[in-house]
């Protein structure tokens, strides 16, 4: 086996070119810049680009072997990419432990364990899915494990592809290959299309059936062009020129195209696949080419030999060093998140990845150590919403004298999206007597699709028979509307109708004859967020709000909005100097609580 693990390990090193290096780096660029709050809207494609270049190289992997050994050691394969992906992933664990033990607002610490879990197993971006939960929001509601769902699309490609690859060459040769993976883009492209929805983008952009698209055709590009294919010198320079294109229409995608725009989703991200592929071909058939030149300067093809670790890394480093928590904005911040993100890279690379992917793991017993590790990795992860939880306030309850038995006598039930959250746990640390905070805040929670629609409201206070229902749902101006390619937001009509109505439907699945109920308020957005597009569509989502309210006879405005901002100047820091909100949205654990006291005396009143 050992033996067998390192001839694969040598033909996977005949099958480098440093142009495809700077391939991977040029994509993670792309990807950095995105996640840097943005500052290329486009630069998700990076991940496309990803996907594309692994299915070719895995592919071409593959097929090297089974034509220089007759055979596919699937086994060893496995391993190497187990030895390649796994230890640094299993290494991030620990960190994002302690991110939950001191950062996490307490309202995170649920979902954090949960997407470590589906991260360790791979299947994060399904987890997403079922969570409702929307990649585009990741700037408003950050998780340091957002990022693992592209992980998880790779890591069950090169479980299943492999074994079909196998399957099919036993009888048949590269062109039957050429074949599947030609059927299977065009269904994973068709089941793109059918399944995108405007108001809920998840399905379509984290499903593995959707994005497998990108992946197989870099599959079948492997079985037209082997690695060490040449091209004749005009045919070379034609191809050379289409590559230039190719990077062209690749750079104003990645500057224009919003990963909400429908476009993407009926052709934009196949267009996208294509330019990838061209220019996978200028980078394999000529390396004196323009385009491979360009793409094999040191500093990029450097970039791509650490990129997994770079993108393992940057995000959780971007959610933790926030403006509030470094005093830093703009470019300032983003060099220091760089920064970091780097060095802790260089430290996964230099220290674990590329010792264990050339010498495999230094103890033995791997049987016992590598179950061990990760039971430890686990432990540490769940055990954070433990110690996090064990200190948060949790409501007294009156106590029956003669059973013994704990009721509450007064529950509140809050609702709405992650700020509710932040709300809630301000109204449950206030620590009043007998009264018992409900946390049914849903992360996402829009107003405009199905992941926040009030459906399940009604159900869930007829179970709970709450006292007070409180709705809160600040972070809505983060969230739009997709219509035909155009990106719609709060202020616009068919946004503002939109959210209204259902509003209004919540509001009737939320009344109860003997309860009250409260819709609060949206404050300004501080920090990043303070910009005069921000404060009117909060305007706007406020005028709903009170439009919505009019025609529920039993809900009550409580006016936040006014507490924290009036005359437009909105309330910053707490007494002792702490910001009220960190991220500009969410409120910290004291201004929650700071918060809550103010709106709990609106309740009582």
């Amino acid at each position: 086996m050992r033996a067998l693990t390192h001839s694969s390990a040598a033909t996977e090193h005949k099958l480098h070119l440093p142009a495809l290096d700077g391939l991977r780096g040029l994509a993670l660029v792309g990807v950095l810049l995105f996640h840097a709050d943005g500052l290329l809207p486009g630069g998700y494609l990076g991940v496309d680009l990803f996907f594309v270049l692994s299915g070719y190289l895995i592919t071409s992997l593959l097929l090297t072997e089974h034509r220089d050994r007759g055979r596919i050691d699937l086994a060893a394969f496995w391993v190497r990419r187990a030895r390649r992906l796994f230890p640094a992933l299993l290494a991030l664990m620990p960190a994002v432990a302690v991110y939950g033990w001191v950062f996490a607002r307490p309202e995170e610490l649920h979902t954090l364990r949960l997407q470590a879990l589906a991260s360790l197993g791979y299947f994060a971006n399904w987890h997403a899915i079922f969570d409702h939960r929307s990649y585009w929001q990741l700037f408003s509601a950050p998780s340091p494990l957002e990022h693992t769902w592209s992980l998880s699309i790779e890591e069950q490609f090169y479980l299943v592809w492999p074994l079909i690859v196998t399957l099919l060459l036993r009888r048949h040769g590269p062109r039957v290959v050429l074949g599947v993976s030609l059927l299977l883009t065009l269904l994973s492209m068709a089941a793109m299309a059918a399944l995108f929805s405007a108001g809920a983008t998840s399905r379509a952009y984290l499903g593995t059936d959707t994005r497998m698209a990108a992946i197989l055709a870099g599959a079948a590009l492997a079985t037209l062009l082997p690695l060490g294919s040449t091209l004749p010198a005009a045919c070379a320079r034609w191809l050379d020129a289409l590559g230039l294109v190719a990077a062209a229409g690749l750079a104003i995608a990645w500057a224009k195209l919003h990963g909400t725009s429908s476009f993407l989703y009926h052709g934009g991200f196949w267009l996208s696949e294509l330019a990838a592929l061209v220019l996978i071909a200028c980078a394999v058939l000529d390396r004196k080419s323009l385009v491979a030149r360009a793409l094999s300067v040191k500093p990029l093809a450097w970039l791509g030999t650490i990129s997994y670790g770079v993108y393992l890394w940057h995000w959780p480093v971007n959610v933790l060093l926030t403006e509030e928590r470094t005093q830093l904005h703009g470019v300032a911040l983003q060099l220091l998140r760089l920064a970091l993100g780097f060095a802790v890279a260089l430290a996964s690379y230099y220290v674990i990845e590329r010792p264990i992917r050339r010498n495999g793991f230094a103890f033995k017993r791997l049987q016992y150590w590598v179950p061990a590790l990760l039971v430890v990795a686990l432990f540490l992860v769940v055990r954070s919403k433990d110690a996090r939880g064990s200190s948060s306030a949790e409501p007294e309850r009156l106590t029956s004298g003669a059973s013994g038995l704990e009721f509450p006598s007064y529950r509140v039930a809050v609702f709405g999206d992650s700020t509710a959250n932040s709300l809630g746990w301000g109204l449950r640390a206030l620590r009043q007597k007998g009264v018992a905070v409900e946390l049914l805040g849903k992360d996402g929670c829009t107003m405009l699709g199905d992941s926040c629609d009030g459906g399940h409201w009604a159900e869930q206070v007829r179970a709970l028979r709450p006292d007070a229902t409180v709705i809160y749902l600040a972070g809505a101006f983060l969230h739009g509307l997709s219509v035909d390619g155009d990106w719609h937001t709060a202020c616009r009509p068919d946004w503002d109708a939109k959210f209204e109505a259902t509003l209004r439907r919540g509001l009737h699945d939320a009344e109860r004859p003997e309860g009250r109920l409260f819709v609060v308020t949206a404050p300004y957005p501080s920090g990043r967020y303070d910009k005069p597009e921000y404060r009117a569509q909060i305007d706007c989502i406020n005028a709903s709000l009170r439009r919505a309210i009019a025609t529920s006879p039993s809900a009550r405005l409580v006016d936040l909005h006014q507490r924290l901002c009036p005359n437009g100047q909105c309330q910053q820091n707490l007494p002792n100097n702490a910001p009220l909100r960190p991220d500009g949205v969410h409120f910290s654990i004291e201004g929650a609580e700071h918060v809550a006291r103010w709106v709990f005396q609106q309740m009582r009143q």
